[in-house]
């Protein structure tokens, strides 16, 4: 969570980190605020409560300066409790992402030391404080030793005003490179367009920045810095300049982001799948996916793609809860980890604990060189391009399109036929016209419906076999958005407890494409409108299902274009994320900055 930004240069600091903060914002908003630092090491900090439009504007020339947008963790949402903090003797500033698991026991050891916040982070500037005898680097190293948790951190000292601090573990921060100034950063999206290199640190370095120049540290060994060329798709949009929010922007981006997660990785046949950055050391007979909120559910339409397609058994496992089972894994078995930010504490936990069972383990991102992909070293990078929405829409539908092509691959390896591989990368080549068709076809039902069921706040969604994970992805973004006490059930469910809450103040979106399942979808439909209430069917051209007008039995129908089963978990989707956006937007909420969310969860 919470995003840092920092500058050191030739131009006035403040503007610039401003910027670069409005871009991590993603990261949390509860708070927000920066340090400037004066020639002779003073502190010069304006902070405030929401985001960064409510920072005052800033005329000092300083031209070093540190940041930091808040998700909170440690201590409620205030002015006290928003970063930077500053020691009690007003020597060292800091801003800080992580968690200090050891806080209350250092906090201690200060003896004397006056608190003003509630935060973990005040725990540092005061130890560092307490720590420095004249060299500032050591003061910082000297403190990390005795701290247990997770840290990204940028960081001031009184007595030496041309010099930032940064460490990181388990928390991401990267440096960027421009000429005659740098940049520290958690997420090089936010990085200035001027700023065109980057270096990415590592758990348990340092980088100590003097003037324009930096070195990096790991104890006290020098470490030669990887510089990484930053391209286009690498870089935030600042706006959504033609739509009502950058949700609806990343929504219609949709049919681009798998264009570009499909160019160029198939073969001249169009008879199997070409993923350079995957490489398979043995034959794969079992998969696992790792994955937390959306990821996890992408994970669970890849489980039914290597079941159906690759025909090798597969399971699912919530990141979050994989460290605390007996995970019995060999050499054959394949885990993919999936996380759109790469950053994602959990996953990485469990990728670490994959990996120490001898297990193959890859992954599918969406940024380049996360921690995540740096880790395992062997995986898909999206090109889904920056998703500015807390919500995730495109990042999402462009993991199971690779998913499914994860799967053919590994399929043509196990014995599936040409022709068969043949068929699913033609029904996959059609996808970015038919998202574009689904958005036209879908969008003002969608619309419609969000008006008129702003006052309802129970919503239901059911569906089989791939629809079951789009089912549940569709509540997540309906939660997410609105608020709303939102379940999601595979459909055979809802007669096993679930149809006790269905009734005529709650709605219901079942979600029935599937040509094959037709009369078993209607008859779920048909005991769901039995009790009185109203109703949304998601379904492709062609299949019969009616709208209701009659009185008090409503019932809506969604049309998606004509498609193919493996399809579906992505064409049914987009109706459920229109919907979740319009329903917010009709109950007045941030669509965009969801209450207590953030895009990227960099703390367990």
């Amino acid at each position: 969570m919470c995003g840092i930004f920092g500058y050191v240069g030739n131009d006035p600091a403040y503007d610039t980190v401003k910027a670069g903060l409005k871009q991590l914002e993603y990261r949390g908003y509860d708070s927000c605020g920066i340090s400037l630092q004066d020639g002779d090491g003073n502190f010069l900090v304006t902070k405030t409560i929401g985001d960064t439009s409510k920072l005052s504007d800033c005329e000092n020339l300083s031209t070093i300066g540190i940041g930091h947008t808040r998700w909170a963790t440690h201590g409620g949402v205030t002015l006290d409790n928003a970063h930077p903090h500053i020691s009690s003797c007003n020597s060292v500033c800091l801003v800080h992402n992580g968690v200090i698991e050891n806080a209350k026991e250092l906090k201690a050891k200060l003896v004397g030391v006056k608190f003003t916040s509630d935060t973990d982070t005040e725990v540092l500037a005061n130890l560092i404080a307490s720590c420095y005898d004249g060299d500032f680097f050591k003061a910082v190293k000297a403190t990390l030793k005795q701290v247990r948790g997770t840290y990204g951190l940028a960081i001031l000292h009184k007595n030496h005003s041309n010099t930032v601090i940064c460490a990181r573990r388990g928390s991401p921060l990267c440096i960027g490179v421009g000429k005659d100034e740098l940049c520290i950063s958690s997420d090089a999206y936010a990085l200035p367009l001027a700023i065109n290199n980057v270096t990415y640190l590592d758990d348990d370095q340092i980088a100590i920045i003097k003037g324009c120049k930096f070195k990096i540290k790991q104890s006290d060994k020098n470490i030669n810095p990887e510089i990484t060329k930053l391209t286009s798709i690498d870089r935030k949009v600042s706006n959504f300049k033609g739509y009502s929010c950058f949700l609806e922007k990343e929504i219609y981006e949709q049919s681009i982001a798998l264009e570009n997660a499909m160019r160029g990785r198939f073969n001249k046949d169009n008879d199997n799948v070409k993923i350079s950055g995957i490489k398979l050391r043995r034959k794969v007979k079992r998969v696992v996916f790792l994955g937390c909120g959306t990821a996890y559910h992408a994970g669970i339409v890849g489980k039914y793609y290597m079941d159906n397609i690759a025909g090798i058994p597969a399971s699912v496992e919530y990141s979050s809860e994989f460290k605390y089972k007996n995970n019995p894994m060999d050499p054959n078995t394949l885990v993919i980890a999936i996380s759109q930010s790469g950053e994602t504490a959990d996953t990485i936990k469990a990728i670490k604990e994959a990996q120490a069972t001898g297990a193959m383990v890859i992954s599918i991102t969406n940024t380049v060189a996360s921690t995540i992909a740096r880790l395992t070293g062997n995986g898909v990078y999206q090109y889904a391009g920056p998703e500015m929405s807390v919500a995730s829409t495109k990042a999402y539908t462009s993991q199971i399109c690779i998913l499914a092509m994860i799967a053919i691959m590994i399929g043509r390896k196990n014995g599936l036929s040409q022709t068969a591989a043949k068929k699913y990368i033609r029904q996959l080549k059609k996808l970015p016209k038919l998202v574009k068709e689904t958005i036209e076809m879908s969008k003002d039902t969608a619309h419609k419906l969000g008006k008129v069921f702003s006052m309802c706040n129970t919503f239901t969604l059911l569906g089989k076999q791939y629809m079951y994970p789009t089912a549940i992805e569709g509540a997540l973004k309906i939660k997410e958005l609105t608020y709303a006490e939102t379940h999601g059930y595979p459909a055979g469910e809802i007669k096993h407890g679930p149809l006790a809450a269905i009734g005529h103040n709650s709605f219901c979106f079942f979600l029935a494409p599937q040509e094959d399942m037709y009369e078993k979808n209607l008859a779920n439909i048909e005991e769901i409108k039995a009790r009185d209430t109203r109703i949304a069917i998601v379904t492709q051209e062609g299949l019969e299902f009616q709208e209701d007008k009659s009185r008090d039995k409503h019932t809506y129908v969604i049309r998606i274009p004509k498609s193919y089963d493996i399809l579906h978990p992505i064409l049914c989707v987009i109706p459920m994320q229109l919907f979740s956006m319009y329903l917010a937007q009709a109950k007045s909420l941030d669509v965009d900055r969801p209450r207590h969310l953030a895009k990227s969860v960099t703390v367990e």
